[in-house]
């Protein structure tokens, strides 16, 4: 299982990293996305620092498993509000799904992580 737990960690770890950098960096898309939601624009900035700062506790926990876990819980409540943000802006479900899957594997690892 723990080999299973480093490879989510690896790549949840990369997904998170690009994610976070397209906020900071404020592509096109992510800001046509978030004024869409009805963000302001300083929240765009902060869920890119949110999201990269669990890529790297992801990243971290592959030596402290602990630091997994918590950073999985940590962008598990970062993509059930950006669940909750698609469901309030009556998104389609093909929307939803990159969410959704990026939640089930950041709860995955922290499951590996707690009770493995």
């Amino acid at each position: 299982m723990q080999i299973l737990a480093i490879i989510l960690q690896v790549l949840l770890g990369l997904a998170f990293l690009g994610a976070g950098g397209q906020k900071l960096a404020a592509s096109e898309e992510m800001v046509n996305d978030f004024e869409r939601f009805g963000y302001p624009r300083w929240f765009l900035y902060a869920t890119g620092a949110v999201e990269i700062t669990g890529a790297i506790g992801m990243l971290a926990g592959i030596f402290v498993p602990l630091v997994g876990a918590m950073a999985g819980m940590w962008l598990a409540a970062v993509m059930l509000g950006a669940l909750f943000t698609h469901l309030r802006t009556k998104d389609s479900a093909s929307k939803m799904v990159p969410a959704l899957v990026l939640l089930v594997l950041v709860l995955a690892v922290s499951t590996i992580h707690f009770f493995g």
